[in-house]
């Protein structure tokens, strides 16, 4: 299964290592300081964008999990049940047994007499 945030990710993510080209102009340093303000607010929309991403599917992965330890302790709750109730099976086999071969004693004690 693919993340969702990959296949929905935007394909170029800029570093916030990376500088911003800023071109020499008159009234540049005004110019690039609007600049990098501008990629500075761009940057930390995407950061918080994708943050607030995260954290939802961190929710969503922690209710699943809770989902599916609930899941996993039913299940386990019925393994112990069947268990018991094959033991109280065997039980009654072996019971089942002993009164067929007492039964088939008597039959045979009773045609050689």
């Amino acid at each position: 299964m693919k993340d969702p945030y990959e296949e929905n990710a935007p394909s170029d993510f800029p570093s916030p290592k990376e500088q911003p080209p800023i071109e020499e102009q008159p009234y540049a340093e005004e110019k690039k300081i609007i600049a990098v303000k501008e990629t500075f607010e761009a940057w930390k929309k995407e950061i918080m964008d994708k943050i607030q991403y995260m954290k939802e599917n961190l929710d969503v992965a922690n209710r699943d999990r809770e989902a599916l330890s609930q899941e996993i302790d039913r299940l386990k709750e019925e393994l112990t049940n069947s268990k018991e109730h094959a033991r109280e099976l065997e039980k009654k086999l072996d019971e089942s047994m002993e009164t067929f071969n007492n039964l088939l004693g008597e039959i045979r004690s009773a045609l050689s007499v």
